[in-house]
């Protein structure tokens, strides 16, 4: 089965970029420009990852991380904060609500894509037995 990523950020050209980065691994990329998008891809494509934003208008990153992880459907999913913020402030904001990893932009694709792919396949890997 072929893993997918939600991509969320009101930058299409970033949007585009991260797309063709991921896809080339064999990904399936889904993209958001709002929050109001995000959660309802969210919910209907259940990925195995979300990159999100925290600096989108309307709905910002954290109010999409809050309903992310108040609703059981979505809740499991791995999310990534992808930022320009860089304060110690934010990200531990992002990892108190959940956030399993935090990228600051600009950022390497070279390394975002490691990221992703170490995820999902942490994710995806049965449990280890115990000895």
């Amino acid at each position: 089965m072929t893993a997918s990523a939600l991509v969320v950020d009101d930058d299409r050209l970033l949007l585009r970029l991260i797309e063709l980065n991921l896809g080339k691994t064999g990904m399936k990329v889904l993209l958001a420009d709002s929050g109001k998008e995000a959660l309802r891809l969210a919910q209907e494509e259940s990925p195995d990852i979300i990159l999100l934003d925290i600096m989108m208008p309307t709905m910002d990153g954290y109010e999409v991380m809050r309903q992310l992880k108040a609703d059981d459907d979505t809740r499991d999913i791995p999310v990534v904060m992808l930022t320009a913020k860089s304060s110690q402030g934010d990200r531990r904001r992002c990892e108190e609500m959940g956030a399993i990893a935090y990228i600051t932009k600009p950022f390497n694709l070279e390394e975002l894509r490691n990221t992703v792919s170490d995820i999902v396949e942490d994710a995806s890997s049965p449990p280890a037995s115990p000895e």
